[in-house]
């Protein structure tokens, strides 16, 4: 949705709001202070900072840190410091700031080291995805049994706990996709070496001492890696007359991004991609449609809203409830947005007192005229990568039983307390996000979890085959062959 769009574009605002600081350490006075005004601040503005942690349990974290702060830290300390406080509030949407400019400014620039790996994490275990270092020892799918003398599900523990989430598989992704490397020191600073055990294909185990490497390099080989992010846009028809359609990212994909531009929010060339697209499968008499929403960063529910109406057989929305709270926070916000269509919403906002919860009205969105629409089955494929809106689209077709949901679990949760905002701490500057809101899918479900699949299939990274592919297509083999060649519904 829009909302979140325009809030991400305050991360790049925020940024350079710090570049601007010089390096100095705060003293323990305006520490505690900072952490007061952060506790106090998510208690008025988050959504319901207790949904997932009781107050108690808060407290105590809140105690224990509070106690700990004996002497002046820098930025970055105090960041090492505060995260973990607000990671145990257990949102993804309620987090600090990464240390962005203090790793690929000062730490980099001055030939700071990192790990030489990127890792993928898949069924509960860890392996090697890429490997930077000079060390041939270490090789692809390699799996990682233990880190530095720490059997590595309990590092992944530690490590856990300092991230933003509601389950150790969405903070699994979040680290692939912003880089194991980068993540360790962010939380525990430069290692110059690290003790590995690995365990290799055939069974074999052995350790190994595997040395940093300067994080330019790392920066510079990564940058060379091809991004998992599939944002283009494809469609063809299998032999079988099976449909195939990749919708690629649900914003508009020949301009820069820029949440601020309404030129991002212009879906004229989705439609008429989309329209081309189903007109072809009418063509073809195309029985079945496979929709691939893997590696999709998701987007805007207006370009995803048209697609679904493509095959929906009912009026349908992204959500059964969402409902919004205000505070001053959020008011300072939103004084300064002046975009038309959330004009109702703002007007909610800033006239309510702070405090108050209210809900939106979700309109709901009409199927295509009959004439229009795909009447086969539809199997859409999702994975962890299925991001934001892409992940909803997902939850649609399940809850409105418009198709059949294949792959692995998204880590976007379904119910969730979203539509961050920022503020900045008073004294240390930095910025910390808080949901305002709260919403559940549609079918009513609150459990705060991503959409699991009616056939969980997992995918082999390390192949050429494309397993969950593969699958929907064996599926929808068997029904044709179950039904005599006979019209099969996915819904």
């Amino acid at each position: 949705m829009k909302d979140l769009l325009i809030i991400l574009a305050l991360i790049g605002t925020t940024t350079s709001m710090l570049y601007a600081q010089e390096i100095q350490k705060y003293s323990v006075q305006e520490i505690k202070s900072d952490f007061q005004y952060l506790y106090k601040t998510l208690e008025k503005a988050n959504y319901n900072l207790y949904a997932y942690t009781e107050k108690d349990k808060m407290d105590s974290v809140y105690k224990e840190i509070e106690d700990s702060i004996t002497d002046s830290l820098t930025s970055l300390e105090v960041f090492r410091l505060f995260q973990p406080f607000v990671a145990s509030v257990k949102m993804s949407h309620c987090f600090l700031l990464y240390p962005s400019k203090e790793y690929f400014g000062s730490y980099l620039e001055q030939g700071g080291t990192v790990f030489p790996l990127n890792l993928h994490f898949s069924q509960g275990k860890v392996f090697v995805k890429n490997n930077f270092s000079e060390n041939n020892l270490i090789s692809i799918n390699d799996e990682i049994l233990a880190l530095n003398n720490q059997p590595i599900n309990e590092f992944m523990a530690d490590l856990y706990s300092n991230i933003s989430g509601p389950s150790n598989y969405f903070k699994a992704s979040h680290i692939e996709q912003r880089l194991f490397a980068r993540i360790y020191w962010y939380f525990y600073g430069e290692c110059k070496a690290f003790k590995l055990q690995i365990k290799k294909k055939n069974g074999e185990e052995f350790e190994l001492v595997l040395n940093a490497i300067p994080g330019k390099e790392f920066e510079e080989k990564n940058g060379q890696q091809k991004s998992n992010m599939r944002h283009y846009r494809e469609f063809h028809i299998y032999d079988d007359n099976t449909a195939y359609l990749r919708p690629g990212g649900f914003i508009n994909i020949n301009v820069p991004f820029d949440p601020e531009d309404p030129a991002t929010f212009d879906n004229t060339e989705f439609s008429q991609f989309i329209d081309s697209a189903f007109v072809e499968f009418a063509k073809k008499e195309s029985k079945n449609l496979i929709l691939d929403l893997r590696y999709n960063m998701g987007g805007d529910n207006s370009f995803s809203d048209y697609l679904i109406a493509y095959f929906a057989d009912k009026p349908f929305s992204i959500s059964s409830k969402f409902s919004m709270k205000t505070s001053q926070m959020t008011k300072d916000f939103w004084k300064e947005i002046n975009i038309p269509e959330h004009q109702a919403v703002k007007e909610q906002i800033m006239s309510h007192e702070n405090g108050t919860y209210f809900d939106v009205f979700i309109p709901k969105t009409t199927p295509h005229k009959e004439s229009k629409r795909f009447n086969g089955g539809v199997f859409a494929l999702i994975n962890r990568y299925s991001y934001s809106n892409t992940s909803s689209v997902a939850a649609i077709i399940q809850d409105y039983d418009f198709g059949i949901i294949i792959g692995e679990e998204t880590a976007e949760e379904q119910s969730s307390y979203a539509a961050f905002h920022f503020f900045n701490l008073p004294k240390t500057q930095w910025p910390v996000a808080y949901p305002k809101a709260y919403f559940i899918r549609p079918n009513g479900d609150s459990a705060p979890r991503g959409v699991v699949p009616d056939y969980v299939v997992h995918e082999d990274i390390f192949t050429d085959k494309d397993e969950v592919l593969e699958y929907a297509l064996k599926i929808i083999a068997d029904k044709e062959k179950t039904s005599n060649g006979g019209h099969t519904q996915g819904h």
